[in-house]
């Protein structure tokens, strides 16, 4: 059973235009959102996580530029003669003593004069020793050598066979500097390669400050340099930073991290990506606050959702303009079919197709109407045939019996021409009646014609000379009644009537099967008129009568033509259709 029900005589068009506006777009925006949510997270977060690596290589090749700087830095010092005679001279005087440390603090001068991140940077032996400090004041009084080969940080220096170190150590601090990195050599004779003393050189800190600060972007706020899990240097707030960096997460980091991930510190989250420098063996990470992926997420899917949102409402309003533009059509086509007396006179707009079918409609109402009323007229007029025709058959027999009266006493009287007279009319009025029928065949028009023609002979003293001549074929043929008689009618009345002498009808019919047609032609030798003369036309009402008769029965194909001259008589051609 649904959870809610619409009443069915609520839900109008309107209401199910805008319903249908609402599912078709609220559906679509409702997967787009989510998409565009999910999309919009995964692209930011990607884009970081991209920006963060980015700038990790970046920061990895700024780190390898200063460790190979600093390493030419130490092989000069190395090769330079004087230094390694500063530190294989053995017991020499007060004078050659004074010109091994002038040409070694000379050295190391000119290499430190142009490399501001160089603090300091100390040669040293058994037998003698120099620390040049470049930046900064010295903070140890006395042999530093022996106090040197006493610390960790010398065993791990001596480890590495020659090579370079970079250690983080608090152990050895030859400047008044927290802010130090120490980079570690044993140096060796350049012929026997025996270990003939240490170098050191100490690197401000400060030289990562200068490397991030042309850094800007998402994740270069928080930057970590780690080295076996001890901080190196920290370019964010330490004070706040200070929970998270005293973390045993960190010594994780330092040992295997080394792919984008998301943690929590004190109940905040961060994005943390990683690289480790293959010169100095650090750990490089960036720690991102999630809150700051989160804000420009949010904000995308901010406008995201006022983009969905417009495209909701705009969707409405066009559903809401649509559905009222529909309803206007509907309602108005509504009163049109409602209207149940005369059509109003309505245009619809046929923009659309609704216009269009409610115009078509408004056509076949109109039309319908016109029927309707022609129809209405066709019935009355049949009622009037029908009621002439019922008062033509009050007591047909009192009639035929009335003629035969007439007909038998004329012929006791010997009367020839009254006797005459009454049986063609009496023959004359039972074909005119047809039983009630208005089709008879072409013989009974014949034998009408016939027995008219008599009766006019003996109205003229015989002045008609009349012949009939008609295929066998068609008399038994049907055809509507009365139109040939009246035609003959026209002949003698117009024709033959005026003229001094005898006249003559000449009647002929055959059939066309070509055409499918009954031709019938009546010509005679009378005096004849123009057809161009319109009084001619106005005495023709007998004539339009059959001409429509015809047309209305058997179609515009056929009909009657005329051809008449003054003085030569007339020749009217009639076509019916040919029914076996």
């Amino acid at each position: 059973m649904p959870l809610f029900k619409i009443p069915k005589e609520k839900l109008t068009i309107n209401r199910k235009i805008i319903l249908l506006g609402i599912i078709t777009t609220l559906i679509p925006c409702l997967i787009i959102g989510a998409f565009i949510f999910q999309y919009v997270s995964n692209d930011i977060e990607s884009k970081v996580s991209t920006t963060t690596s980015n700038m990790l290589s970046v920061i990895n090749w700024n780190i390898d530029m200063v460790f190979v700087d600093v390493e030419s830095s130490a092989n000069m010092i190395l090769a330079t003669k004087d230094i390694q005679r500063f530190l294989t001279v053995i017991h020499p005087n007060a004078q050659t003593d004074i010109q091994l440390q002038t040409a070694t603090r000379d050295v190391l001068i000119n290499i430190s004069n142009n490399k501001p991140y160089i603090s300091a940077i100390y040669v040293g032996s058994p037998e003698r020793e120099y620390l040049h400090v470049n930046q900064g004041e010295s903070r140890i009084r006395g042999t530093i050598y022996d106090r040197l080969v006493t610390t960790k940080w010398y065993d791990t220096v001596k480890t590495m066979n020659g090579k370079g170190i970079w250690i983080n150590s608090d152990e050895v601090q030859f400047i008044n500097s927290d802010n130090l990195l120490l980079f570690g050599k044993k140096l060796r004779h350049l012929e026997s390669l025996q270990d003939i003393g240490l170098l050191s050189i100490s690197v401000d800190k400060g030289v990562f400050d200068h490397m991030f600060k042309s850094l800007e972007g998402i994740g270069s706020a928080n930057i970590f340099i780690l080295e076996q899990g001890k901080l190196v240097y920290a370019n964010g707030n330490q004070e706040k930073l200070g929970p998270i960096l005293a973390d045993d997460y960190w010594r994780d980091i330092a040992r295997d991290f080394s792919k984008n991930e998301t943690v929590a510190f004190n109940g905040e989250k961060y994005i943390i990506n990683a690289t480790t420098n293959q010169n100095t063996g650090w750990k490089v990470v960036s720690l991102i606050p999630f809150e700051q992926v989160n804000n420009e997420i949010t904000k995308s899917r901010i406008v995201a959702v006022v983009l969905l949102l417009g495209s909701f409402v705009m969707a409405m309003i066009g559903a809401y303009l649509i559905s009222n533009r529909l309803i206007k059509q509907f309602m108005l086509l509504n009163r049109v079919v409602l209207k149940t007396g005369e059509i109003p006179d309505v245009f619809f707009d046929e923009r659309d197709e609704i216009g269009k079918i409610g115009n078509s409609f408004i056509r076949i109402v109109k039309s319908n109407h016109e029927l309707n009323a022609k129809l209405l007229e066709s019935k009355i007029k049949e009622k009037e045939a029908e009621l002439i025709a019922l008062q033509s058959h009050i007591n047909p027999h009192f009639l035929y019996n009335t003629l035969n009266s007439i007909y038998l006493m004329a012929e006791q009287i010997k009367a020839k021409n009254i006797a005459k007279v009454a049986i063609n009319l009496s023959k004359i009025f039972k074909l005119t009646l047809n039983h009630g029928e208005y089709v008879t065949t072409v013989q009974n028009e014949m034998d009408q014609i016939k027995s008219y023609l008599e009766i006019q002979n003996i109205r003229f003293d015989q002045k008609i000379e009349y012949d009939i001549e008609v295929e066998p074929g068609i008399r038994s043929l049907p055809m509507l009644k009365l139109l040939l008689q009246p035609l003959v009618e026209n002949a003698v009345h117009h024709g033959l009537e005026l003229l001094m002498n005898k006249g003559k009808i000449h009647i002929t019919g055959r059939a066309e099967e070509e055409s499918k047609a009954l031709v019938f032609e009546v010509i005679d030798n009378g005096v004849g008129f123009d057809t161009l003369d319109p009084s001619a036309n106005k005495e023709g009402y007998a004539l339009k009568n059959i001409q429509e008769r015809i047309k209305l029965h058997y179609g515009d194909d056929f009909g009657l033509m005329i051809e008449s001259s003054k003085g030569h008589g007339t020749r009217v051609v009639l076509r019916i259709g040919f029914h076996s």
